[in-house]
C-alpha cells in the first residue's frame, strides 16, 4: 500500500473529489455541480495559459481550439434557432457545461503535467469517492432507518416520487443514486466500474477498493434497471478485450478469457431467469418492452423535432438548446447523437465527434507507449475505454448533456492526460542525458 502524507496539495485534491459527489444545488432556476462554484479558478488558470504564463502539452492545445469552435457553433445556433423563431437572441445557457468540461480538463491536465499532485495519490482517492457515490447509491435503495435521508440527499426532482414508492419490491424499485435519475445513475455506475477494472488489472494495487467498487458499481446499473447502463457494461467487456490484445499483441489466451466470461455470464442469467430471479425477469421484461415498441418513445422524439426543421439553416446550426426547451418535448431526443444533430445541426454534430475521435485517437495511440508506466497505463486504459463506453450509453441517454455527474469523464481524463504527458517528457529527458 502506498502512504499517502496529507500534503496541502494532496487535501485540495480530496475537497475537490469529495464535492463532485455532492448533491447539485440551485443558483436561481439553474441547477448545477457543487464544483461549478470552482470554474472562477479554472477560468483564471486557462487565461494564465492564454498569456503563456503556463506551458501545456500540444494535445490540450488541439482540445482547447476543438471546443472553443463547439462553443461559438452553440452560441451560432442559439442566434440564428431563437431569432427567427422567438425574434430575439435567447442566451445558450447549455454553453456553460462544455466551458465547465474544458475548464476541468485543462486544471486536472495542468496540475498533474506539473507534478504538484501524485498520480497514485490520485487513484487511491478517486477510488474511494467512487465508492462512497456508489454505495450512497445502495443506501436510498435498501430497507434501513436512513433509507429517506439519503433520497431527500439526492433526489429525483423534488424526491415526492421516490418517496411514494418505498413500500415496492426492490426489484421493482429504480435506483437514482448520486446522478439524481436512474438512467444517469446506471452509465455512471458503468464509467465507475470500467475505472475499478483498470485499476484491478494494470495499477494491480489497492485490490479491496476496486474490487468493491466493481461489486457496488454492477449492483447500482441492475438497481437502476439502466439498459443503456447495462449496455455500456458489455461493450466494456468487449473493448478491455481488444485492449488486452493491444497491449500483449496475443489473442488466444484474451480471446479464450473473454469467451469464459461471456460463457459465465450467459450461463448465470439463464439460470437465475429459469428460477424465477424477480431482478433478472424484471431486466428482461424492460428489454422486451424496448424491442416490441422499436424504441418505444425516442422514435416519436426523433420524428418531432425532424418535423420542426424549416430551411437548411436548421440542418447545418440546429434548432438550438433554448427552442427545444421550449418546444412540446423539453427534454430532447434520448439518443445523444440524434439530439445533438437537432439541438447543434450537422456543424454541431461534426464537431462534437471529431473531439471525442481525437480524444479515443490519442489514449488508444499511447497506451502502447505506456505499458513500462503503471499508473500511466492504468489511467490511459480506463480513460480509452469509459470514454468509448459512454458513447455506447449515449445511445438511450446523454453523455455531453448530463450535468449532475457529467463531470467525471473530463477529471479523469484530464489527470490521464497530465500524467502520461509528464512520464513522455520525463523519458525524453532521461534519454537526453544519456
Amino acid at each position: 500500500m502506498i502512504k499517502t502524507k496529507f500534503k496541502p496539495n494532496n487535501l485540495i485534491l480530496f475537497i475537490v473529489l469529495l464535492l463532485s459527489i455532492f448533491p447539485t444545488i440551485n443558483i436561481g432556476s439553474f441547477g448545477m455541480p457543487v464544483l461549478y462554484l470552482l470554474l472562477p479558478m479554472g477560468g483564471l488558470l486557462f487565461l494564465l495559459i492564454i498569456f503563456g504564463w503556463i506551458k501545456i502539452p500540444r494535445i490540450l492545445k488541439h482540445i482547447t481550439f476543438i471546443t472553443i469552435l463547439i462553443i461559438i457553433e452553440i452560441f451560432i445556433s442559439a442566434m440564428i434557432g431563437t431569432i427567427t423563431k422567438f425574434n430575439k437572441f435567447i442566451f445558450p445557457t447549455d454553453v456553460i457545461q462544455y466551458i465547465a468540461r474544458l475548464l476541468f480538463l485543462i486544471s486536472f491536465t495542468v496540475i498533474f503535467y506539473k507534478g504538484n499532485i501524485k498520480a497514485d495519490v490520485f487513484i487511491k482517492f478517486f477510488l474511494i469517492f467512487l465508492n462512497i457515490g456508489m454505495l450512497i447509491g445502495i443506501l436510498q435503495w435498501i430497507p434501513w432507518p436512513g433509507r429517506e435521508f439519503f433520497i431527500k440527499l439526492y433526489p429525483f426532482r423534488d424526491g415526492t416520487e421516490q418517496l411514494s414508492q418505498l413500500n415496492r419490491s426492490l426489484y421493482i424499485l429504480r435506483l437514482h443514486g448520486v446522478a439524481q435519475f436512474a438512467t444517469a445513475n446506471g452509465g455512471l455506475a458503468s464509467f465507475f466500474f470500467i475505472f475499478g477494472y483498470s485499476v484491478f488489472k494494470y495499477y494491480k494495487e489497492h485490490r479491496f477498493l476496486s474490487i468493491l467498487l466493481m461489486i457496488l458499481s454492477i449492483v447500482n446499473i441492475f438497481a437502476s434497471q439502466a439498459r443503456a447502463g447495462i449496455l455500456a457494461l458489455v461493450f466494456s467487456f468487449f473493448l478491455f478485450y481488444i485492449v488486452g490484445i493491444y497491449i500483449n499483441k496475443k489473442s488466444f489466451k484474451s480471446t479464450m478469457n473473454m469467451f469464459i466470461a461471456m460463457l459465465l455470464i450467459i450461463l448465470i442469467v439463464r439460470t437465475l431467469f429459469n428460477r424465477g430471479n424477480p431482478f433478472i425477469n424484471q431486466m428482461i421484461y424492460r428489454w422486451k418492452v424496448l424491442f416490441d415498441t422499436r424504441g418505444g418513445g425516442r422514435v416519436d422524439q426523433i420524428r418531432y423535432f425532424l418535423s420542426l426543421f424549416r430551411n437548411s439553416y436548421d440542418y447545418i446550426f440546429g434548432l438550438s438548446k433554448a427552442t427545444v426547451n421550449q418546444s412540446a418535448l423539453s427534454y430532447g431526443v434520448e439518443i445523444e447523437p440524434i439530439n445533438i444533430f437537432i439541438t447543434y445541426g450537422a456543424l454541431g454534430f461534426i464537431l462534437q465527434y471529431f473531439l471525442v475521435l481525437m480524444l479515443l485517437v490519442y489514449f488508444l495511440k499511447n497506451i502502447q507507449n505506456a505499458i513500462d508506466d503503471k499508473t500511466s497505463l492504468t489511467l490511459l486504459v480506463s480513460s480509452f475505454v469509459g470514454l468509448f463506453s459512454y458513447q455506447i450509453f449515449s445511445v438511450g441517454y446523454y453523455f455531453f448533456r448530463e450535468i449532475r455527474v457529467g463531470l467525471f469523464p473530463w477529471i479523469l481524463m484530464g489527470v490521464a492526460i497530465g500524467v502520461y504527458e509528464r512520464h513522455k517528457l520525463n523519458n525524453i529527458i532521461v534519454k537526453s542525458n544519456q
